[in-house]
């Protein structure tokens, strides 16, 4: 748990999936919710734990992509789990947050 305990470590894990490279640009486009320092750290520490590599280009501008390694590819089943269980108890959701939160 103390590798995605971080409220948008599985949710990155979810964009990175397809095994594409993504640039940080591209993730922060698909979280707008995030802070963008906040998923540059998760990014970060995601690397330190193996669970992304960070392809850095020799060009400038510098450029920089992320993509998902077989270690965060097993988490893919278990984040499936949680966004099923998510979708079966969406009312649970509703109570709490109101009509406008978007389906899970």
């Amino acid at each position: 748990m103390s590798l995605i305990e971080s409220k948008w470590k599985s949710c990155i894990l979810d964009e990175l999936r397809s095994g594409e490279a993504m640039r940080p640009s591209e993730i922060h486009k698909c979280l707008p919710e995030a802070a963008p320092r906040v998923l540059d750290i998760q990014l970060k520490e995601m690397v330190e734990d193996g669970l992304v590599v960070k392809t850095i280009y020799p060009e400038l501008p510098p450029r920089s992509e992320y993509r998902i390694t077989e270690l965060g590819q097993s988490l893919i089943p278990i984040i499936d789990l949680m966004l099923k269980w998510g979708r079966e108890h969406f009312d649970i959701f509703e109570k709490k947050y109101g009509k406008s939160l978007e389906t899970v």
